[in-house]
């Protein structure tokens, strides 16, 4: 695998940790503003530990590269799954109609929705810098 032979991007990973918070806020904001507060509850709790559960991605892919081994990462993605789900069902039994499933499913969707806008971006720049290329090319 080609993770193996290099170093892993720790900008790439500070700019997606970013746009992962923001995309939570930006989401409580709005959810604010025509929801009602267990649904934004469930928004921030879903949001939180989504977002924490990226720092211990960027930890278990640390280790991919440090073992060779990919088993060490799907060990951290199921400990961290299981942790996740403890930690919404005991916030769900403990505090019972606080927090709204459909907003902790939009909190979790934090991540898959940055990552996406990340990617378009990436894309977006890729296909920039590439058409400024072609043009020099066609200038010389």
């Amino acid at each position: 695998m080609l993770i193996w032979r290099g170093n892993i991007d720790e900008g790439l990973g500070k700019r997606f940790m970013i746009a992962c918070w923001a995309m939570l806020a930006l989401e409580v904001a709005t959810a604010n503003l025509w929801w009602n507060p267990q649904g934004v509850k469930g928004i921030l709790l879903g949001g939180i530990i989504a977002n924490l559960n990226i720092l211990g991605t960027f930890r278990d892919t640390g280790r991919i590269v440090k073992f060779r081994a990919a088993w060490v990462y799907y060990i951290g993605v199921l400990a961290r799954l299981v942790l996740a789900g403890a930690i919404i069902l005991t916030f769900i039994k403990k505090f019972p109609g606080s927090f709204s499933f459909l907003g902790i499913f939009i909190g979790i969707s934090v991540v898959p929705l940055a990552f996406f806008l990340m990617v378009f971006q990436a894309v977006l720049t890729k296909r920039q810098t590439e058409t400024k290329q072609d043009k020099k090319q066609s200038h010389e």
